[in-house]
């Protein structure tokens, strides 16, 4: 969690204007997406959640957040796919890719 919470807080806001705390977390394991979603309001972020790439995207499109801590492997389809439409809408954007598997 520290590793992750680090990543988020790198390159914030340096010109001192208020921080952005809009967190889309993207898992496909759903007590895992809500553990850290619970985790992650306790730390002051404004969480959004999503299950699927498809809903990620679109939570993305509606709202691009701040930051992003997505799943790698989702059931339809590449984290990395959310991260990168994240990216054009929003390219000072933060992204976390996480992933259970041993070897990618």
């Amino acid at each position: 969690m520290k590793a992750m919470e680090m990543a988020l807080n790198a390159g914030q806001a340096q010109d001192g204007a208020a921080r952005d705390m809009s967190l889309l977390i993207v898992d496909d394991d759903k007590p895992f997406l809500n553990r850290l979603a619970r985790a992650m309001e306790g730390r002051g972020y404004l969480v959004r959640l999503a299950d699927s790439v498809q809903a990620g995207i679109a939570a993305v499109e509606e709202a691009a957040p701040a930051f992003a801590v997505v799943d790698l492997r989702l059931g339809d389809g590449n984290g990395l796919d959310v991260i990168a439409r994240l990216k054009e809408k929003r390219p000072a954007a933060r992204g976390v890719v996480l992933t259970g598997y041993g070897n990618i």
